[in-house]
Formats: structure tokens, sequence, C-alpha cells
């Protein structure tokens, strides 16, 4: 075959039907078993002749867009109307979206432009005629993913299957009417017959980076968790008497939150239990490794001691069932249905913070326990505690000098620290903000939390004598979640002839897992008299 052919004088249908020639006898050369060293050479010829064709399509296909710019522009010079643009249905632009994935949105390319007949079109006061087309429309912002989708069970009245429920009022709700539906109790109430009907689903969602399967590489989602890189501030008074009688208001309070829930690294776990190893301790290899030999000894030719590297044991954590069972009389749920709602929506709030309590439990059952040793100021002991205690192991791990510490408090510390700084400077404590306490810890390099459901005031007239400050490097210690809550209302035949019934009920599998490095739970003394400079610095003395 020639392939001395001047490809950039032919047209573009020769162009193609002679790239079809060069590939077919490429091919033939390729399909045998045992080509010669000549064949091998021609065929090489055919594929480089090819990424020649190929580059000269290319460069055409540039030359004709450039082209038709020009002439959409030249069109359009003197055009003085706004250009039309299709409006299209706003659903079909949502199920683009959802089909793209939640941050990508497709942006429509300009259709080619039909020129009309002489005579047609929209005159401009100009007499140049204008052309209607279509013109690129902007690209959709991408959609915040959700941290939890809830969605509609079937048969749920009042709601779609599968629509999204904004809160946990909406679910309140909707518990409420899945409940109205049950029919009457059958049987003569001996015996259990519990029947699951499903009201919602909440869905976690995770990054696919954060998700543990059969598919991915455990360690490497671990570490991806824990990388502190991908983180990133009146009343009415009147004389007389009303007369009328008074009027029953049903609103309920409702001022629980969800605010002091420590946040962990967290991951889904999708097989029940996560399976993975700390490695060899940086503070092991440091003491074994390396040698240094004498002179004298070189001589003598002693033994150059070596380390032989471990095989470091896997550890293995598996996932707890922890759920949340109500039940509620019917005839309240038919006569008062705000306070079912209102309890419903207040144990799923509790939940959270009970599992808060779980973890940080964990992480403190699993950290190594230090007492300070105070001189008598609350604010000045814990820095310099935490501090110390800091060094310690980023010596140990030799980490970054300006690393950070994750550092978790119970929440009311803040407030010990707070009335401790304004005694000691004389200053009055609104005076004393959170950002100053907080650049004291930043100053220090350690990132603070204030945590709920740990070591809890409880009925107290006084601060507490101590308090336990976690303290362990970034990404220490990761969270494993199942990805799905299953929220049930159970129709429960025996419970339903005493006139009650299992108004929520739902399940959740959660692991706390200490992945590497060591942490560190310590008590620190209280004693906020905010005393400096003092000769005696013991507290409870009069200087």
């Amino acid at each position: 075959m020639d392939l001395n052919k001047n490809i950039s004088a032919l047209a573009d249908d020769a162009l193609v039907t002679y790239a079809s020639e060069v590939r077919a006898a490429f091919n033939d050369i390729a399909a045998l078993e045992a080509p010669t060293e000549a064949q091998l050479t021609e065929a090489e010829g055919y594929a480089d002749h090819l990424d020649a064709i190929a580059a000269e399509q290319a460069g055409r296909v540039e030359a004709a867009a450039k082209l038709s710019a020009r002439r959409e522009a030249l069109r359009n010079r003197f055009s003085t109307e706004t250009p039309e643009v299709e409006e299209e249905d706003e659903e079909d632009d949502e199920d683009e979206a959802e089909e793209l994935g939640p941050e990508t949105t497709e942006t429509p390319l300009e259709e080619p432009v039909e020129v009309p007949p002489p005579g047609t079109g929209t005159k401009s006061r100009g007499g140049v005629v204008t052309l209607a087309r279509r013109t690129q429309r902007p690209a959709k912002p991408a959609r915040s993913q959700a941290p939890v989708v809830i969605t509609a069970a079937a048969d749920v009245p009042e709601f779609s299957t599968g629509s999204r429920m904004d809160n946990l009022a909406v679910v309140s709700k909707a518990v409420v009417n899945r409940m109205r539906g049950f029919g009457p109790p059958s049987g003569d109430g001996s015996h259990e017959d519990l029947r699951h009907v499903g009201v919602a689903s909440f869905q976690l969602q995770f990054d696919p980076k954060l998700t543990i399967d059969r598919h991915s590489d455990d360690m490497e989602v671990l570490e991806y968790a824990a990388k502190e890189a991908r983180l990133p501030g009146g009343s009415l008074v009147a004389a007389g008497g009303w007369c009328a009688p008074s009027e029953t208001i049903y609103d309920l309070c409702a001022g629980e939150t969800t605010d002091g829930i420590v946040s962990v690294p967290e991951v889904n776990v999708a097989r029940g239990g996560i399976k993975y190893t700390r490695g060899p301790d940086f503070s092991q290899i440091y003491t074994d490794a390396g040698f240094c030999q004498t002179e004298a000894q070189a001589i003598a030719g002693t033994t150059k001691p070596c380390v032989e590297v471990p095989c470091p044991p896997f550890l293995e954590v598996r996932l707890e069932a922890c759920g949340l069972c109500i039940k509620a009389p019917i005839l309240l749920n038919a006569a008062y249905p705000e306070v079912v709602q209102r309890y419903t929506s207040g144990a799923m709030i509790a939940h959270q913070h009970k599992m808060n309590a779980k973890v940080l439990a964990g992480i403190e059952a699993g950290s190594i326990a230090k007492t300070a040793t105070g001189l008598g100021a609350t604010a000045t002991d814990t820095w310099d505690a935490l501090t110390l205690y800091a060094d310690v192991i980023k010596e140990k791990y030799r980490l970054g000098i300006n690393s950070s510490l994750e550092v978790i408090l119970p929440f009311y510390v803040k407030d010990i620290l707070r009335a401790d700084v304004s005694r000691r400077n004389a200053i009055a404590v609104e005076q004393v903000t959170d950002a100053m306490l907080a650049a004291e810890f930043s100053l220090r390099h350690l990132a603070v939390q204030y945590a709920y459901d740990w070591h809890p005031l409880g009925n107290v007239d006084e601060w507490p004598a101590t308090f336990v400050a976690l303290m362990y490097p970034a990404g220490a210690w990761i969270k494993g979640t199942a990805d799905v809550i299953n929220l049930n209302a159970v129709y429960d035949a025996a419970s339903l002839a005493t006139n009650t019934y299992t108004a929520l009920f739902f399940e959740q599998g959660i692991l706390v897992a200490k992945q590497c490095y060591d942490s560190v739970a310590v008590t620190i003394p209280v004693c906020s008299a905010g005393r400096s400079g003092i000769p005696d610095l013991t507290c409870g003395t009069t200087p």
C-alpha cells in the first residue's frame, strides 16, 4: 500500500476511505501469530500513518468549528434584539441532573443555526435581518449533598413513596399517620404477633472514599478518613378580670439540640465490622533500628545487629446494634397526636446523644490515663498539662512540630476556664470571649471540642474537683456506622389488645476503633481562683 499520499490534499470522504484501507492492512499483520521482522516494520509504518490521519481529521474539525463561530458572530453582528432562549421543563432538568449525579450537571450544546429563506426573519430598525437562534444555557450550580436523606416508605398516608422528609417533625407526623391506618387487633392478646410496617428510611450519605466494603482497601479508607487536610467561627399586666374561660395551649416545649456531639472521622461499614492493623509502632522502630561500631569492633569482625521486620497483628472490631423502640397508647395518639410527635422527635435526639456517650466512653477506655499536677489556676494548669502530653506524643512518633492534636473536653470546662481567666486578669466574665479561649488552644496547636454526654455535672452546687480531657493526634480514632437506618411502625396484635402500639423502632450499627498512635485521658484539677504570681500557689490558702 502506498503510504506516500498527500493526506492534506484528500477530500473528507476520500480521507475516511483511505484511513479504512490503512487500518485493514494493519489489522491483517496484527492478526498474524508469528509475523516476520519486515512485516512488523510494515505494521509500524501503518500505525504511524494512522496517527497522522487522525491528526489531520482533528485539525479539520477544529478549523470547521472556528469558521462556524465566525459565521455566527457575523450573522449577529448588527442584531439589537435579545436572543431567544428555549425554556425546558424544570422537572426534566432535575431528572437529567439526578442521572448525572449529585455534583454534575449537563450543559446543553448550542444547536446548529438554520438560515431562513430570504424575506423571512425579523428586521431591526436598521433593516438588517435578525436570525433567531438557540443560545447556550449556563450550567446549574452543583447540588450540595445532605449528610442524611430521609425518604418515606410505602403506604404512609399523606406521603408518596420515596418522597423526601425535611426534618424529624415531618417524620413524627408520618409515624402518627401510619398508626391511624392500623386495623383492629386479632387474637386473644395472649401472644405477640409483630408486624413491622415501614415509615421512613434514613440514608447516611457517604463519599465512596469513606465506604468500607468487599471491593475496598480498608486501610486506604481509614487513612483517607483520618486526613486532617480534607476537613477543611415580656408579659402583659392589666387590672381587672377577663371573664372569658382560659384557653388551652397544646404547644409543647422542644429545646433539645444535637449540640455537644463530638466529631470523629466516620466511615461506612457495609459488612458487619472492620479488620485493620495499626502497623509497626514508630517508637519501637526508633528503639530497634540502627547500630554503631568502634574501629576495634570492625577489625575484630563483630557481627552487626540486624532488625527483622515484624508482622503486625490485625485487629477486628465488630458493629454493635443500637436502636430505639417507643410504644404509645392508641387513644392518646387519636386525641393528642402532638404528644406522640413531640416524644418521638425528642427520643431520636436523645438516641444521638446516647451514641455520642458511647463513642466518648470507647475513646476514653482506649486511652492512657494520666494525672496532671495543678498549681492552683485551672486555665494555666489545663493548657500546661495538655501542652506537656501533646509534646510527649509528638516526640514519641516524631510528628510535625506544628502538627495539631485533637482535644475533647466536657462542655462545662469552657465556663471554668472563663471564670479563672476573668479572675486572673481582673476583667468582667463577658469580656472573656470564646475566641480568646480558642486562641489559647490554637497557640498550642490544639483543636478543642466541647462535648455533652461525658462526665456529666448532674445536680451539683459547685464545680467538680477534677475533669478529664481526651487528647490524640488527628485521625487516631475512627467511628464506623451502618449506612441505612430503617424506621418502622410495628403492628403488634398483643399490644393492640391493650390499646397500645409500637410507634417507632429502628436499629443502627456502630463501632469505635483506634487506628494509630496513642491517646491520653488527662485528669486535671479544678481551682478557678485566678491566682498568678503568688509565692504560695497551693489552692485554698491565703497569701
